[in-house]
Parts: C-alpha cells; structure tokens; sequence
C-alpha cells in the first residue's frame, strides 16, 4: 500500500462561528462550516481523537423526540436495530450462517461515526438473539490506494463482486449485510433498509424496510397502526367495484321517556340489532338501519296499564336510520369514540306512535365491546289518554362485529 501524499491547506480566514446545535453527538446539518483541515488518514485517527475535545453534554446528549413525543432518537434506533434482528431471526440460520456486516450508509445529517455504533449494535442483537452466527469483515471498511494506467486510485471495502467472493473464501462469509440508515430532522422520523445477499453471486436472500413509527415495539408503544400498501390498495379496489364493507351491532339496555300520567315516565329494557355499511377514509364513517324492541312488561288484564301496581304497561318496536363517526385516531391499545345520529319511529299498536331523534356517543372499548349512551326526544303523542313524548335517553352495551 502507497503512501498518501500530503495535502496542501490554502491559507484564509477562519470559518465563521456557529451557533449552538441541539441534536446528538451524531447529528449534523447542512449549515455545518466545512474543516479547516482535511480529515485525517486511519493511522492519525487515534492521535486526532486524543486531541478532540469531549463536546458538552448538555448539547450532545439533548434527546431528539419522535413523533410520538416521549420517546428519544437513540431509543428509536434500538427499537429499529430490534426489528431487523426478529425479522432475521426468523429466517434460516444454517443459510445466512456465518453472516457478516458489509457496509452501512448513512443519510448526510449523521455523522460517519455513527456507522460503527449501528455495526456494533445489530451484531450484538444478532449474536444475541438469533441463531445467525456472525464474523467481522474487517476488508470490508479498509481503505485502499493502487495506480492504475498512471492514475492513483483510492478505494473503500470491496467494491467488486470478485473482492467479494475473496474476502468471503478468506473469511468464511456466506452472507453479506447491507444498512441503508435515514434520519430526517424535519419529520422525526428514521428510515432503515436492509439487505442481506450470498457473497458468492449476490443474491439477495432477504431484504426488508423499516419506519421509526411503524415498528412492532412503536406499535405496542403507541398503538397507531398504519395500514400498509397493500391494505391501501385492496381498499381502494374496494371502492372501485363498489364493494361495501358491512358491519353488524347487537345491544341490550335500558330505554326511558316521558309520559304525562300519575305514574310516571315510562322506562324498561331495550334490545336492539343494527347492520351497517363502513365507509370514508380509512372507513372512518358508517351508516346503517336499527330495529328493536322496547317493553315495560305483559298488559295487564283490563287493558295497556296497572294502576294499582303504579306502572304504565308499553311494548313498543324501535327503528331508525344511524349515522356513526369516528373521531379519535385508529389506535391498537386505547379505546375509539364514536359519536352518533339517529332518526326514527317508535310503533306501539293503535296508539303511542310517534316519531325520534337521538344523539349520542359509541365507545368503542377495543374489538367487539362498546357503551352506548344518547340522550332522546321523543315526538309528544297521546297514549291511554295522556301525553306521551319529551326528552328520554338510552344506555346500552353493545357487541359488535
């Protein structure tokens, strides 16, 4: 291997000052002032780093946050470094066996040092928690210099499927890793792809990419799941072919309203089925038709209501037109809110029909449970010779599917 000749630093005035920056140690931006000196050859590196000064940890160590806000930028990259390692794992050992690390790229606002953090990292969880059996390829990041027909070439790792295959027969690699690693200051959100290909021909034996936000631990962490491509585009063919999306609810509970008479406003048990159609954005809306029964109880023998007991005696069929939105984000962990509309008629024989309009809140508890709350108005009608009709409400637990 030649020796590099030596730079020549034209003289000039010092860069201009910079102010403070509040991102990691890693970090750095386009407004960086460029060196004063070029960068030091491998065999100086040592020496350069005892020279360095630590930076403050105040502003080193200033935590990035995600999108979610409570999570910092080094966490985000285990989490990462995490998936790659499970995604691994479930591939065949014996095939990737012994793999090695072969080159990790870097999006320009980290700094190069960061490469090796990654390396280190992701050979740890590899060794650690999979099968995968792992070697350093040293070659891989060595830096070389020739001359070639009169020029001076100076290149880094192998850059040829042949240098490939060498190093590969010299180390016993079968499988080379690939990092690409994307960091955007403006989202809060990183990027990692990674390819795992045989060194012999470069084929690709497993490949995969990755999100900050989108990862199994952000999942179980935040529980906003965002819908893959193919989820997206099976939706969209949906809508196409005018293919609806339905979706059913049955609910039990209590039903009350006024009624103008000595005993009382009228209240009893309240069974009700709803089949509705999903639709919108992320089908965030639905719209269907209810129909149930509402009853204080058998008539009594003498006609609709027992004085002497102090009850009126009503069975009635509840139906109505509902219209449902969410207004809480799709989360896998917490509970989604629903607010609704409904408008309808209640049909109790010869007398006490009249119509409704309803208002309420669907909570949805996860999957299939929900509470059911809204207030009514029912339209003032006679019934047994009283009036019948005012404000009422409705609380029902509703099993959906």
């Amino acid at each position: 291997m030649q020796d590099l000749p030596p730079f020549a630093v034209p003289a000039g005035p010092p860069p201009p000052a910079r102010p403070a920056s509040r991102l990691p140690a890693h970090v750095s931006t386009s407004t960086d002032a460029l060196p004063a000196h070029p960068p030091a050859l491998p065999e100086a590196k040592d020496s350069a780093n005892k020279k360095r000064k630590p930076a403050p940890s105040g502003l080193t160590e200033e935590l990035i946050k995600s999108s979610q806000g409570d999570m910092s930028f080094y966490e985000l990259v285990d989490e990462m470094l995490d998936e790659v390692a499970y995604q691994l794992g479930k591939q065949d050992a014996l095939a990737l066996s012994p793999l090695a690390i072969r080159l990790v790229r870097l999006s320009p606002d980290l700094e190069p040092e960061f490469a090796a953090t990654l390396q280190a990292r992701l050979l740890a969880r590899i060794t650690n928690t999979t099968g995968i059996k792992t070697t350093l390829c040293v070659e891989c990041t060595s830096l070389r210099s020739r001359v070639e027909d009169g020029q001076w070439l100076v290149t880094l790792g192998a850059v040829r499927q042949e240098d490939l295959r060498r190093v590969a027969a010299a180390q016993g690699i079968t499988t080379f890793l690939d990092l690409d690693f994307t960091y955007s200051p403006r989202s809060n959100v990183i990027w990692m792809e990674a390819v795992a290909f045989r060194a012999r021909d470069g084929s690709v034996q497993w490949t995969d990419a990755y999100r900050s936000d989108a990862t199994t631990a952000a999942l179980l962490r935040t529980g906003r799941r965002l819908p893959s491509r193919e989820e997206r585009l099976a939706e969209l063919e949906g809508k196409i072919a005018a293919r609806p999306s339905y979706g059913y609810s049955v609910a039990l509970g209590m039903m009350k309203y006024s009624y103008d008479r000595p005993t009382g406003d009228i209240m009893g048990p309240q069974a009700t089925i709803r089949i509705h159609e999903r639709f919108g954005e992320e089908q965030s809306q639905l719209f269907g038709l209810s129909v149930g029964i509402f009853s204080t109880g058998a008539p009594s023998q003498n006609g609709t209501s027992d004085i002497s007991k102090g009850s009126t005696t009503i069975n009635s069929v509840v139906s109505g037109a509902y219209y449902s939105q969410r207004v809480t984000s799709p989360n896998l962990n917490r509970p989604e809110l629903w607010p609704y509309v409904e408008l309808g008629g209640i049909f109790s024989g010869n007398q006490g029909n009249t119509g409704y309009g309803e208002a309420g809140l669907d909570l949805h508890l996860k999957w299939r449970f929900s509470l059911v709350g809204g207030l009514m108005y029912v339209l003032p009608t006679k019934f047994a010779y009283y009036d019948l009709g005012g404000l009422g409400w409705r609380l029902r637990l509703a099993f959906n599917w």
